[in-house]
């Protein structure tokens, strides 16, 4: 009996072991302060070195992670058994995400957290590229700063202080104009337009929605022909010209996939289509993609809506997500200015809508962009830079990149 007892009490411990084992590498729970990037399932490839003892053990490593992370069975089950409980305690902050999420206090979910530009001093790296843009293609360079989800005004979060994303945005555009530097900040852009900030953003993400991209199109349209004369066209950007497509519970932003459909539910993914004809051409030189029609090419239909809510993305299915760099050609307006947007996944709202307001629209990710983002400008020969970042993108380490 004494035998029995004591195999049951080591099952038992096993058991609550094995467990705890598993919330830790799921992110359930967290341990210590150390940050690893996920993994995914891969074959071994010993490269042209072949194999090597070092690259065995990091394959198997990261074969083990994968398996006990990304490609757990029944991952998504645990997540959600630990949003249902969250939920049921009234939490309002999620630790097992990374960066954190937040629920604010009018229901929308949002990441936090702090950096310092004074540290990195962005502002110069900035008034670099632009003294090079106005310099070697003498045209000129416009910074414009997107908004992230918390408003300036109002940022609704439960405690102050979770993040000062915003205060670190004016900073830099303080120091910009103190270099010299022309921007553009569309928070100030939107308030003064009367929106509403948070209905301009996903509940379950941190991008603006496509119906704010278009708004924003203009504002950026009407700000550079202003400053520069630049002609941009800005009549096929009034929003009485379009109609919503509408894809009912298509899409679960990428903060919504963090806390689960137990926490999030999906919501509405709408695209504001011309009721106008368009005709556009889209290539995207490191795909081999060219694509000539009207508006509709510019965005994956068959990929808005979601069979599996944690694997898609509805919003990135829009002129082909984060590409490192594509050309939209506006063949009803081929003498049109052309525009160079430095951008990141903020311009996937604003980049269809302003194609139809310019003659040739290129769009340059430069986290992605394996060349010199300066060569390939140099090759473009644009009548205007700009780049698009929103308020959390480390400006920084971006135009690093870029430079």
């Amino acid at each position: 009996m004494k035998k029995k007892a004591e195999n049951f009490t080591a099952a038992v411990f096993l058991a609550v072991l094995g467990t705890c084992l598993v919330l830790v590498l799921t992110g359930v729970v967290r341990v210590g302060t150390g940050r690893q990037e996920p993994v995914g399932l891969s074959y071994y490839d010993p490269g042209p070195e072949g194999p090597t003892y070092v690259s065995l053990v990091k394959w198997f490593e990261d074969t083990c992670r994968a398996f006990c992370t990304t490609e757990l069975p029944g991952r998504m089950v645990l997540q959600e058994a630990n949003a249902h409980l969250n939920r049921s305690l009234g939490k309002w902050i999620f630790e097992s995400t990374d960066p954190e999420v937040v629920r604010l206090h009018n229901g929308y979910l949002e990441s936090i957290g702090n950096f310092y530009y004074y540290l990195t001093e962005p502002d110069i790296t900035v008034a670099d590229f632009a003294a090079w843009t106005e310099e070697t293609l003498g045209c000129p360079f416009l910074y414009v700063q997107a908004p992230c989800k918390l408003c300036q005004i109002d940022n609704e979060l439960p405690l102050p202080e979770m993040t000062n994303n915003n205060a670190e945005a004016s900073w830099l555009l303080r120091m910009l104009e103190e270099r010299g530097v022309a921007w553009l900040d569309l928070r100030e852009s939107l308030h003064a337009d009367s929106l509403d900030h948070y209905s301009c953003f996903y509940v379950t993400d941190h991008h603006w929605t496509m119906a704010t991209g278009l708004w924003a199109a203009g504002a950026m349209a009407e700000e550079l022909n202003s400053r520069y004369g630049l002609g941009l066209d800005t009549s096929p950007l009034d929003p009485d010209k379009y109609q919503s497509r509408v894809w009912e519970d298509a899409f679960l932003g990428s903060q919504g996939r963090k806390v689960t459909l137990a926490f999030a539910q999906p919501e509405d993914f709408i695209l504001p289509v011309p009721d106008f004809p368009t005709h556009l051409r889209l290539t995207v030189p490191g795909d081999g993609v060219v694509r000539e029609g009207d508006f509709s090419i510019l965005y994956d239909e068959e990929e808005i809506p979601s069979e599996d809510y944690y694997r898609s993305n509805s919003y990135g299915a829009v002129i082909q997500g984060d590409c490192p760099y594509l050309t939209v050609e506006n063949l009803d307006d081929p003498d049109g200015p052309v525009v160079a947007v430095l951008r990141e996944s903020f311009a996937i709202a604003p980049g269809p809508y302003l194609s139809l307001a310019a003659g040739e629209l290129h769009m340059i990710d430069a986290r992605y962009y394996d060349g010199s983002v300066k060569a390939l400008l140099e090759e473009i020969q644009p009548d205007v830079v700009l780049s698009l970042l929103n308020v959390q993108c480390h400006t920084g380490a971006y135009f690093d990149m870029a430079s």
